[in-house]
């Protein structure tokens, strides 16, 4: 004989258990597009504006500050071919619109080795200025490389941090140099970029910024290069600077 009301409080926790599992199932299956931001040169408040206005609209955002493949020149998405809502594609775009963010070039798959084949986008957005020279604040944070060569034959790097502030590498350095080794670097105009030594009231070396595209046997190499104007540290005339692969 069965005890119908010892049976009934249990189908009921039964059920109650099977509606959990099946709603936790239900959940998993619903798969909200990555939104890949690549924020180099967005500010605070830009990154905020963008989180906010994606989640709202069930993307899933993760921003980084990668430098942008050499071959994206203007703002761009590009997206993978395995998205799970053929609809995703035009809801971002309509997003960014909204937001202010115009897109100009729109490619799926891959660009630059940046590989998307899940269900993603990335996005790439570059400031409002005109970029007729090529080159950002941003772009210039490396470190750069002494280019050997007659009269130029001293081994030093040069860092420019994201922060402002420079350093030179080199060891040894002699005591004339010490106090113009590091400081903060300024970009106020295209093509010079100035370094000021740490608690200097001014700037004593100046550097002129130009793009290089050279190729060796495994890629093309977009080069940034700072030649000595004046430096109490590097001879004029010398060249530093920093590649980036295609």
């Amino acid at each position: 004989m069965v005890n119908d009301n010892n049976f009934q409080p249990a189908l009921k926790g039964f059920c109650w258990i099977m509606s959990v599992i099946s709603l936790a199932l239900l959940s998993g299956c619903v798969s909200h597009p990555t939104v890949f931001v690549y924020a180099k040169y967005l500010d605070k408040q830009q990154r905020l504006d963008l989180d906010h206005a994606l989640t709202e609209e069930k993307f899933l955002v993760e921003f980084n500050q990668l430098d942008f493949p050499t071959t994206i020149t203007e703002n761009t998405i590009l997206y993978s071919l395995l998205l799970d809502d053929p609809e995703t594609l035009a809801r971002a775009e309509n997003l960014f619109a909204q937001l202010g963010v115009p897109i100009n070039n729109i490619q799926g798959l891959t660009k630059g080795n940046h590989w998307y084949t899940k269900n993603s986008l990335a996005l790439f957005i570059f400031p409002e200025q005109s970029r007729d020279h090529g080159v950002f604040k941003q772009d210039l944070a490396h470190v750069y490389q002494l280019q050997l060569s007659e009269g130029c034959n001293l081994e030093v790097d040069l860092e420019l941090a994201s922060n402002g502030k420079y350093r030179f590498i080199i060891d040894n350095p002699s005591a004339q140099i010490e106090s113009y080794l590091i400081g903060d670097w300024l970009y106020r105009q295209y093509p010079y970029l100035e370094l000021r030594p740490e608690n200097a009231p001014y700037s004593s070396a100046y550097f002129e910024i130009s793009k290089v595209l050279k190729e060796d046997q495994i890629s093309k190499i977009d080069f940034t290069q700072l030649t000595v104007i004046e430096s109490k540290v590097v001879p004029m005339g010398c060249v530093l600077q920093h590649g980036l692969r295609y």
